[in-house]
């Protein structure tokens, strides 16, 4: 009887236990942004843009972010449009990004962009984002034959975890 209650328990012990799930770990941001532009006939103030987005992140990987989301342009001339973002986080603090973006109308524009975010905590779950983008555009309707606009952008704004 007693070497059955050790076989027994010997093979309680090495049943299968349940496996925990990836947990997503979401957030949202806006942000607004202004700059310089160039790349045709001098330099320029951007178009102010606004941007709403949400990020994801898997708990396995939290310092990998994608995010995604609308933005506009809204002075001197109004756009649409929106962008996809790879993000890495370095430390709790700062963000590196690139990714691609567009304006969709009322005339397009396609390219890239890269930025560097700094995350500056107001409570536990709410951030204010500071930092530098980059933005090269490369196609569309809206640019100058033979042209690569480029700007760089300051943005700002605010950042919740979910």
């Amino acid at each position: 009887m007693k070497r059955l209650l050790v076989i027994a328990t010997a093979l309680l012990s090495t049943a299968p236990t349940a496996a925990r799930a990836q947990e997503y770990l979401l957030g949202a941001d806006a942000t607004a942004s202004s700059g310089i532009e160039g790349g045709g006939t001098g330099f320029f103030r951007t178009r102010t843009r606004l941007q709403i987005g949400a990020d994801l992140r898997v708990d396995e990987w939290p310092d990998d972010v994608m995010e995604v989301g609308l933005l506009a342009e809204v002075e001197p001339r109004s756009g649409f449009g929106g962008y996809l973002h790879y993000g890495r986080v370095l430390d709790k603090h700062i963000v590196v990004t690139a990714g691609v973006l567009a304006i969709l109308a009322p005339a397009s524009l396609y390219g890239a962009c890269a930025g560097l975010t700094y995350r500056l905590p107001l409570s536990k779950h709410v951030q204010v984002v500071l930092g530098p983008e980059l933005d090269f555009y490369f196609l569309g309707s809206d640019l100058p034959d033979g042209t690569v606009i480029w700007q760089v952008r300051v943005q700002g704004g605010f950042r919740v975890d979910l």
